[in-house]
C-alpha cells in the first residue's frame, strides 16, 4: 500500500508537464492491478482445477459470505461484482471505520487487494471488523481468487472499473447515475452526455488529456484501459 495519506480524500494532484494527473503512485495503488484482472479474464478463465479448489476453499469464506445470483449481505458483504469494486461500498452494509476510510482514500478490490488482505485482513487494514485471520497458503489464495473471478465476466469488470473511476473523480459535481441530480449547478449529468455528442469520441480525449471550458473544472488524463473503462460506463447510462 503507498503511505498513509497517498489518496486521501476523493483525489491526490501532482502538477506534471504542464497539467493536471492523478497522482503517479495513488493511481498506480487503485487501478494497475485491475487492469491485470481485466486483461486476464479477457484472455482466458482460470484452470478448471483452480476454480474446482477455489470452491472448496470459498467454504470457509460461505460462513459470512454470499456471492452469486441472488446473494445477500451477511455477516460480511456480498462478493458477486468484487472486483473493480471500491472497498466499502456495498449498501446496507455495516462496515467497520477503517474499511469504510480505506475505501474513501481510494481502495478498490482487485486481484492483488485481494489476495493480501485475505491473506492477513487485519494486517492489511487494522481496524477491520473481518474476525477471519487470513488463509496461510498462497495456492489457496490464488485458488479462491479465480473462483470469485468467475462471478464476473470481463465485460462487467471493466463496467465496475469505470463506475469506481468516475465516483473517484467526477461524482464531487456530476451526476453519474441515472436519476441523481449534478451537484455543481454547471456540471451536466453524465446520462445527458449521449444527447450533445457520441461519448465514444471521450475515449481519445480521456487519455490525452480532456479539457473544458470550465475554470472550476481540472484537466483528467488517464491511461487507455481507464479511459475504455469510463466510456463503457458512461455508454451504460444512455
Amino acid at each position: 500500500m503507498p503511505p498513509a495519506g497517498i489518496c486521501a480524500g476523493s483525489m491526490a494532484w501532482r502538477r506534471r508537464a504542464g497539467r493536471l494527473r492523478p497522482d503517479e503512485e495513488c493511481r498506480m495503488y487503485r487501478f494497475a492491478a485491475m487492469m491485470a484482472v481485466v486483461a486476464g479474464l479477457a484472455a482466458a478463465p482460470a484452470a478448471a482445477q483452480d476454480v474446482g479448489m477455489g470452491a472448496e476453499v470459498f467454504e470457509r469464506c460461505a460462513l459470512c459470505h454470499d456471492i452469486g445470483e441472488g446473494a445477500r449481505n451477511r455477516q460480511g458483504p456480498v462478493l458477486t461484482g468484487l472486483f473493480g469494486r471500491r472497498a466499502a461500498s456495498v449498501a446496507d452494509f455495516p462496515y467497520s471505520p477503517a474499511l469504510r476510510e480505506a475505501g474513501d482514500g481510494g481502495l478498490v478490490w482487485t486481484a492483488e487487494t485481494v489476495s493480501d488482505f485475505i491473506a492477513k485482513p487485519r494486517h492489511f487494514e487494522p481496524g477491520t471488523g473481518m474476525i477471519f485471520s487470513g488463509l496461510k497458503g498462497e495456492a489457496d489464495i490464488a485458488d479462491v481468487v479465480a473462483y470469485i473471478m468467475t462471478f464476473q465476466t470481463p465485460a462487467q469488470v471493466e463496467l465496475q472499473l469505470g463506475q469506481t473511476l468516475v465516483e473517484t473523480y467526477c461524482g464531487a459535481c456530476h451526476a453519474i447515475g441515472r436519476d441523481d441530480a449534478s451537484a455543481h449547478e454547471a456540471a451536466p449529468p453524465f446520462r445527458t452526455l449521449d444527447e450533445r455528442y457520441d461519448v465514444g469520441d471521450l475515449e481519445e480525449g480521456l487519455v490525452e488529456g480532456l479539457v473544458s471550458g470550465h475554470p472550476d473544472m481540472p484537466e483528467f488524463a488517464f491511461e487507455p484501459e481507464q479511459a475504455a473503462a469510463i466510456v463503457a460506463y458512461l455508454r451504460s447510462l444512455e
